[in-house]
């Protein structure tokens, strides 16, 4: 009986600590998450005033955002095509503005091949 005790309260110690480790993804709310959407609008209108994909923000269902080696923004949205069609997404955005063409965006929709583009900062 102890010892399952022990063992749960070090399993909830242990989440906690994990929640707050630098460098994990961390979910993003609030102010937090309109940053984040502005990111994700800015690089899809630089995206379509290039070659495409030519997409527009429906909803953020989820977003996180990882500090690596730049900022690393992983989204679950609904965009809206060309043809006004919605589908659900994966996007990621790996921000590294200090390089040349450092904004690498990835799209992964279902039944579609996946398509990754970059542009500048």
């Amino acid at each position: 009986m102890f010892s399952s005790k022990v063992i749960v309260v070090l399993g909830l110690a242990l989440t906690i600590v994990a929640a707050n480790v630098p460098g994990a993804p961390r979910v993003l709310t609030g102010d937090d998450l309109k940053d984040a959407e502005n990111t994700l609008n800015s690089s899809l209108q630089k995206l379509a005033s290039g070659d495409g994909p030519n997409y527009q923000l429906g909803k953020i269902i989820s977003a996180t955002r990882q500090v690596v080696s730049g900022s690393l923004y992983k989204y679950e949205v609904e965009l809206v095509d060309g043809n006004k069609a919605t589908k659900k997404c994966n996007v990621s955005i790996w921000s590294q503005p200090w390089l040349d063409n450092g904004i690498e965006v990835s799209f992964e929709c279902p039944g579609e091949d996946k398509v990754v583009k970059k542009h500048s900062a």
